[in-house]
């Protein structure tokens, strides 16, 4: 507006000012990529800070048990591999439930990429958005729109939890009209094997009339990754940038379902569907910064980063889930 009311002259110089300064923030940029990548040249070494002994074990159990799950919030475990957590007869049906339902309702939650946000493989069902997203939402969206992302994730999540413990229609024939949702059991055996005991974070509370009691946050949501993906050996990324912490962290934890056939894996038949874990301990910013190229590609969906990942990272823990298998990690390690 300044610029218009000063006349040409001045509008010209503005705007001369203006480009000086957008070249020298992509200077800057251009400089600080070039330094990191001196930094990691001259004093990175990824595969120095890949853990030995029992912090790269992934602990394989046929239960879950309180001294596992204290070994993996502390990082002194790669990951937790459950097996038959969940019966295999009933995941595979409830697998076959939610690709069904996939057919007519799914949402698929874009990711960044050095082209723009762009589609990812994974397809996520359920009544609600990831809580991430709705937040992201609400800060979009203007006020006095009478629209409150949040509120709507919240009761969301109500409905999705009543949703997901009825049975489908046609099961209700035969009599049976609730089921052990995966989830559910889930949350009930942190319960019980967590020393201080788990539960599901809530809302802060208000004053509000309409909401006088703190609702619960989303248990999980059912997720759907159909062939082919983009990348045939799987897309390697972290959730969470940043050095391990061994009195907190954050943690995913996967109940697998229904698995790809043999014949579907067009590599080898053993790795259809296998999960690729690398034991890498980042636990410094100074370990961080010195590798920081590296790790930063590890948010980054392009050919070249990837290529880079597979080839620096070295060999990875294999582990393949069967349907009911329950899988938990870090969501800082690599997979």
């Amino acid at each position: 507006m300044f610029c218009r009311a000063i006349g040409a002259r001045h509008r010209r110089a503005c705007l001369a000012e203006h480009s000086r300064s957008f070249v020298s923030d992509d200077g800057r940029r251009e400089a600080l990529s070039q330094f990191f990548q001196l930094v990691e040249t001259r004093f990175g070494n990824i595969e120095s800070l890949m853990d030995e002994g029992s912090a790269a074990e992934t602990i394989v159990s046929d239960e879950l048990r309180p001294e596992h799950l204290a070994r993996l919030l502390a990082h002194d475990a790669t990951a937790l591999h459950v097996r038959n957590f969940y019966e295999r007869g009933t995941a595979i049906r409830i697998g076959n439930d939610l690709i069904e339902e996939s057919v007519h309702n799914t949402n698929n939650w874009r990711v960044s990429t050095s082209r723009g946000l762009e589609s990812s493989d994974v397809g996520t069902l359920g009544m609600h958005s990831p809580f991430n997203v709705a937040t992201a939402k609400a800060r979009q969206l203007n006020q006095g729109e009478g629209i409150d992302p949040v509120n709507e994730y919240f009761e969301g999540v109500q409905a999705e939890f009543k949703i997901r413990r009825r049975m489908p229609a046609s099961a209700r024939e035969t009599g049976q009209f609730y089921r052990f949702w995966p989830l559910d059991k889930l949350r009930l055996e942190l319960e019980e094997s967590w020393p201080s005991g788990a539960g599901l974070a809530r809302e802060e509370a208000t004053k509000s009339a309409d909401k006088p009691y703190p609702r619960p946050f989303g248990g999980g949501l059912p997720r759907i990754m159909k062939g082919p993906t983009r990348w045939k050996r799987g897309f390697i990324h972290v959730d969470e940038l940043g050095p391990l912490d061994p009195f907190r962290g954050l943690f995913s934890a996967n109940i697998y379902l229904k698995m790809p056939e043999i014949g579907d894996a067009k590599k080898s038949p053993e790795d259809a569907g296998s999960l690729y874990v690398w034991p890498l301990g980042v636990r410094s910013r100074l370990d961080w910064y010195r590798n920081a190229v590296t790790m930063s590609s590890l948010s980054a969906q392009d050919a070249a980063s990837q290529i880079d990942l597979w080839h620096s990272l070295g060999q990875p823990n294999v582990i393949r889930p069967e349907p009911g298998d329950l899988v938990m990690l870090c969501t800082q390690r690599v997979r």
